[in-house]
């Protein structure tokens, strides 16, 4: 995926206000016939359960009737999307995935707070959508697919035993061994769960679905902050998708931390997003008159990669926020700026830690420097932990 799609400010700050995004409460009028009512609530308890595919005929019965029901319909096409895994021809997957989008987007627009839902429809309206359960070898293939149709319908041995039988074929395959994992994991076998998880992320350290299982297996055994290790490694390695941040966000309520994000936010300026200096908003008693040097440098930058006809680099953004962080870092020491901007403090805080560049990509990313988030995730993933720990949650360690 590329990382001019990775949407890191607008999940950030609809994160932080929005406190739960799965089951939220919506303004659907239900319907009057008490046998749909009861449907209804039975494909609930049916998808709280993660039986989607038991969920689907009840689904397809009643959504109609439901027209204006977010939740139900957020679920109907999860429902759908599962069920396209288990079909045999790439021909009746696209189909099913056709009309499972068709779902998704309505949830959509009736303003689902879904995030499984919301993610699998950027992930399937995308162009580069891949369909993870493609294996070289058919037998590995088939038994995957045959192992998602068990899963769905609850049987949980059945789909173990399938994926087994797709690893034993394919030792490399990801997903083969990232839901035997699972099925352990609905069976509430969680630490027996863990052994497989540790095995996804040995075969792929840059996807986040093994972290974020094996997090759910830690808290379930009540190692809560284990579990937050691995949700934060989940977030280092997919920081582009819905379901890590959501997850990280829900661990602080689970826990009852508090989440508290530190802010660089220079006046007339938001959490997140791209800096935009106005000089008439800053002032030099409380320091903000440095941001000036930040606007100052871009347009150079600007000007040099137009004429060169290059992109903008991290280094080089990194660089004009380095040069506002010394500016004021020296004026303060020397007690000339004494009552510094907090936007200042917070600065000089992060660069001195040594993580700018990891505040950089994660809160105010650029489509042109983004790309070096890949390189600088290789070379400095412990940076990347301690940010999000330290300055995104906000926790001491």
């Amino acid at each position: 995926m590329s990382f001019k799609k990775m949407p890191f400010a607008k999940l950030i700050l609809r994160l932080f206000v929005v406190s739960s995004f799965c089951f939220a409460a919506t303004d659907f009028v239900f319907a009057q016939d008490k046998t749909m009512v009861a449907q209804r609530a039975e494909a609930i308890e049916l998808v709280q359960q993660n039986r989607y595919l038991d969920a689907l005929p009840v689904l397809e019965k009643i959504i109609l009737s439901y027209p204006n029901d977010a939740e139900l319909w957020a679920h109907f096409g999860i429902a759908i999307m599962s069920n396209s895994v288990t079909l045999k021809t790439p021909e009746a997957r696209k189909k099913e995935q056709e009309r499972g989008i068709k779902a998704l987007a309505k949830a959509k627009q009736l303003d689902t707070q879904n995030v499984t839902a919301l993610n699998l429809l950027e992930t399937f309206m995308g162009s580069d959508r891949n369909d993870n359960f493609l294996d070289a070898n058919p037998e590995a293939e088939n038994a995957l697919r045959e192992g998602e149709a068990f899963f769905g319908r609850g049987e949980y041995d059945k789909a173990f035993a399938a994926y087994e039988k797709a690893y034993k074929i394919n030792p490399k395959s990801y997903e083969a061994v990232l839901f035997m994992g699972d099925s352990l994991y609905a069976a509430k076998k969680y630490k027996e769960s863990e052994v497989w998880f540790a095995k996804a992320v040995a075969l792929e350290k840059n996807r986040e679905s093994a972290y974020r299982y094996w997090g759910d297996a830690l808290m379930n055994q009540k190692k809560t902050l284990e579990a937050r290790d691995k949700f934060v490694e989940a977030f280092v390695a997919e920081p582009f998708s819905r379901l890590t941040l959501d997850r990280l966000v829900k661990w602080v309520e689970e826990t009852g931390e508090t989440l508290a994000p530190t802010e660089i936010t220079p006046p007339g300026n938001d959490l997140a997003g791209d800096l935009k200096i106005d000089e008439k908003l800053l002032k030099a008693e409380n320091g903000t008159i440095h941001w000036k040097l930040y606007g100052d440098a871009r347009k150079a930058q600007i000007a040099e990669n137009t004429r060169k006809k290059q992109r903008h680099t991290l280094s080089a953004e990194a660089s004009a926020w380095r040069k506002v962080a010394d500016a004021a870092r020296k004026e303060i020491k020397s007690g000339k700026l004494k009552n510094p901007d907090q936007s200042l403090l917070n600065l000089i805080k992060i660069d001195d830690t040594g993580v700018l560049e990891a505040y950089l990509l994660i809160m105010r990313p650029h489509e042109d420097f983004g790309e070096d988030f890949f390189e600088y995730r290789e070379k400095n993933r412990d940076k990347l932990k301690l940010f999000v720990v330290r300055y995104l949650l906000g926790l001491k360690s």
